[in-house]
């Protein structure tokens, strides 16, 4: 009896050992973009140990077969665009998978058994019914992506700190509204994307994620900005609009690197010092906002081109803005504007000026000193009379001067000193 026992334990053993060496190691990305891809289950079962790419996107497949355990060396499966809500338990055994797409299915939840993939690197579940990242998604050491866009997570685990190789962390078009400050760990993220949730605050921990160059947070509850944000040192781009933010803090003004500014569909009134005197910014988006007051310090500010400030409650074009001298398109429309001042004159590279519906009633003869602008935009305004300076102006070449208080008298004095520029009256 001991011999048979012991005749069991040695096959049990050397099964195992066949099975270990049959098992082939990890590929490089550049090898596995070398390697063929399967799209059959049937054709992949017939060359099990040779199958490295599994692509079974969009089969209108409701469950996969356990057999799939039989594909001991996979290491990319694709099974997005499917109708797939369960996996078989024979797929947890495929430890080598480095790449698990399960996008645009009906999956309610992350499988609880996901972490005995310790290979893993990637996991879309992109378009699924998900309501929360779990406690053991930090097992997955090696994640360097993440896209959970479009489902319904609520829940984020502090966990998720564990993730420290993380480059890419997709979280748009859910229902967060807290996110953890473990999140801070994630030192490596060259993406994070927190678009379109309920999210209410950022902790400060986010100033930790210096290799940041992109940060969405936009269509949020989003109150204030840590002071912390100023040390997203390499930070390129950074969007809030369309939350409930009532003020920037002055640390904004310390992201040296930031070439666009999305800050639209807030509640902000002013804007002063020097939060945004940045020497890369090139876009800079203030619309839709509660704007009275714009103060601030511009001597770093050398590249800004696009600065929208339309929707707001300015009863003048700032005379700081008019200092930003590498402006090229300025809107200002659907203020509260009652003259286009001599400030005007500081644009000296404007290209395109909006400044419709507003209250203008008078326009600066100083307004020739824009020699480079060649669209302007004054309709729905109070002009009566155009200043005859602007026949000066050899770049222009469109004028919009609808819903105005310009008799015919005046519209033919103004064609007679712009005869070659198109005029709308």
């Amino acid at each position: 009896m001991y011999k048979s026992i012991s005749h069991l334990l040695i096959i049990s053993l050397v099964l195992t050992s066949l099975n270990v060496s049959a098992q082939k190691k990890l590929r490089t990305k550049e090898q596995l973009k070398k390697a063929k891809v399967y799209r059959s289950i049937n054709e992949a079962l017939a060359y099990k140990r040779k199958v490295y790419i599994l692509n079974l996107d969009g089969q209108n497949l409701s469950e996969l077969p356990d057999k799939i355990g039989k594909l001991i060396n996979l290491q990319e499966l694709y099974l997005r665009n499917n109708n797939l809500s369960i996996l078989p338990d024979e797929l947890w055994e495929l430890t080598n998978l480095q790449k698990l797409m399960l996008g645009e299915n009906n999956f309610n939840e992350i499988p609880s058994k996901i972490d005995s993939l310790i290979n893993l690197k990637e996991i879309d579940f992109f378009d699924n019914n998900i309501t929360g990242i779990p406690d053991n998604i930090g097992n997955l050491t090696k994640l360097e992506k993440i896209d959970l866009n479009w489902n319904k997570v609520s829940y984020v685990s502090p966990e998720i700190g564990k993730l420290t190789n993380l480059k890419y962390l997709y979280l748009e078009k859910n229902k967060i509204k807290t996110i953890p400050k473990e999140i801070g760990n994630l030192t490596n993220l060259v993406e994070l994307k927190l678009y379109d949730n309920q999210i209410t605050s950022l902790p400060g921990e986010i100033g930790n994620l210096i290799n940041l160059p992109n940060l969405n947070c936009g269509k949020n509850n989003i109150n204030k900005i840590p002071p912390e944000i100023g040390k997203l040192v390499n930070l390129k781009i950074l969007n809030l609009s369309d939350n409930k933010l009532t003020g920037i803090p002055q640390e904004l003004g310390l992201l040296l690197n930031l070439e666009e500014l999305h800050l639209e569909s807030n509640s902000l009134t002013k804007i002063v010092g020097n939060s945004l005197n940045l020497p890369n910014l090139k876009i800079l988006n203030l619309s839709l906002n509660k704007i009275y007051s714009i103060s601030i310090t511009t001597d770093r500010i050398k590249n800004l081109q696009r600065l929208d400030l339309a929707v707001n409650s300015l009863k003048s074009v700032p005379k700081s803005v008019c200092n930003i001298q590498s402006l090229i398109y300025l809107d200002v429309s659907r203020n509260n504007i009652n003259k286009i001042s001599s400030y005007i004159a500081g644009l000296k590279n404007l290209e395109e000026l909006n400044a419709s519906q507003n209250k203008i009633y008078s326009v600066t003869k100083s307004i020739n000193a824009l020699t480079k602008l060649q669209k302007l935009d004054l309709s729905s305004n109070e002009i009566m009379l155009m200043p005859k300076e602007m026949a000066t102006m050899t770049e222009l070449y469109e004028v919009n001067l609808k819903n105005n208080k310009i008799n015919n008298f005046q519209k033919k004095q103004i064609k007679s000193f712009l005869p070659r520029i198109t005029i709308y009256f």
